[in-house]
């Protein structure tokens, strides 16, 4: 009888053993909404109002060509060919078409020498929250159709984010 005893012991202090080292080699995964981390984060906002602020004359200016473009092609005269028109037309939508796709190209640029802090900020404490908890990867939520609500960390993230100086 001691000795069943003794080898039940003996089988729970190793499986107890092994199920610790089980633990420590299992790594978990977690899921991020990665763009809701920028812009919901208060140096993503700040930065992101900051660019608006720095676009917002260009931006009603392309605002101001859409409405004159728009108009011409309401025009009663538009649709007479000696009018000169289409001829107006085409040349307003050209500079539209060039203005447009500058300013993107500009706020493109703009955004990525802004928001290059807020994101070296943004991977060092998922970084540390990752260590933190033993994950091994974090994927973007974004690439898949469903995720368990308990593996997303992105609220944990945005108020470590707000935390860090």
């Amino acid at each position: 009888m001691r000795m069943r005893i003794a080898v039940v012991c003996l089988l729970l202090a190793m499986l107890l053993i092994m199920g610790c080292k089980l633990e420590e080699k299992s790594a978990g995964m977690a899921v991020i909404n990665s763009r809701d981390v920028v812009t919901k984060c208060n140096d993503g906002m700040r930065v992101s109002e900051e660019i608006q602020r720095h676009f917002a004359d260009r931006r009603d200016n392309l605002k101001n060509q859409e409405d004159a473009i728009r108009k011409l092609q309401n025009d009663p005269a538009f649709s007479d060919p000696k009018s000169g028109k289409k001829d107006e037309l085409q040349r307003l939508a050209k500079a539209y078409m060039e203005e447009s796709q500058q300013f993107r190209q500009d706020v493109s640029n703009e955004e990525a020498v802004k928001f290059k802090p807020v994101l070296d900020k943004i991977n060092k404490i998922l970084a540390e929250y990752a260590k933190e908890h033993g994950l091994v990867g974090v994927q973007d939520k974004n690439g898949f159709a469903y995720v368990d609500p308990s593996i997303d960390i992105t609220e944990e993230i945005v108020k470590r984010v707000d935390q860090a100086k």
